[in-house]
């Protein structure tokens, strides 16, 4: 396996040849998206002691339930799925934390909670919107660079054994 030097080396190698390929008003939220997908949101997140966890710095202990329920190479290292999998389970976990807090709250203080939009349409519209496409497709192209760079270092790994 690549070291976390080598991947982050490598992920931003392909990112000037990636942005080339890109609209101009697409570019920053793919770069956005790209960055965090290297450097935050990479397959070895279901590593606890991994880099990208690492720079979670105080926020890093929300990775260990993830660490323990997938095993590394396994769901996190496909590309799409892995990364629907790490957004899902952020949701999860801030949807928890925000809960422990805003609850107490809102029976403290009711009026301090501002009312969400939950209009299917609104979130079909956020999800489907230029910026959310090109920063998903940021997050997925990192991952697709992680995977690729373990398949052929293992793969060279390999040859030198034999």
């Amino acid at each position: 396996m690549a070291a976390g030097r080598t991947h982050d080396l490598i992920n931003l190698s392909v990112l000037p040849v990636a942005v080339y390929y890109l609209r101009p008003e697409n570019a920053p939220s793919f770069i956005a998206g790209y960055f965090i997908g290297t450097f935050f949101l990479s397959p070895d997140n279901d590593i606890f002691h991994s880099k990208p966890n690492k720079r979670w710095k105080i926020l890093r202990f929300i990775w260990y339930p993830y660490t323990k329920l997938f095993s590394h190479r396994g769901i996190s290292h496909l590309p799409v799925l892995g990364i629907l999998t790490k957004l899902i389970y952020l949701v999860i976990v801030f949807s928890l934390i925000s809960a422990i807090i805003l609850i107490p709250l809102y029976f403290y203080k009711p009026d301090l909670i501002p009312e969400i939009d939950t209009n299917p349409q609104s979130l079909k519209e956020y999800l489907l919107h230029p910026f959310t496409v090109s920063f998903f497709f940021g997050l997925i192209l990192s991952e697709i660079v992680h995977v690729i760079t373990d398949i052929i270092y293992s793969a060279i790994k390999k040859l030198k054994v034999l």
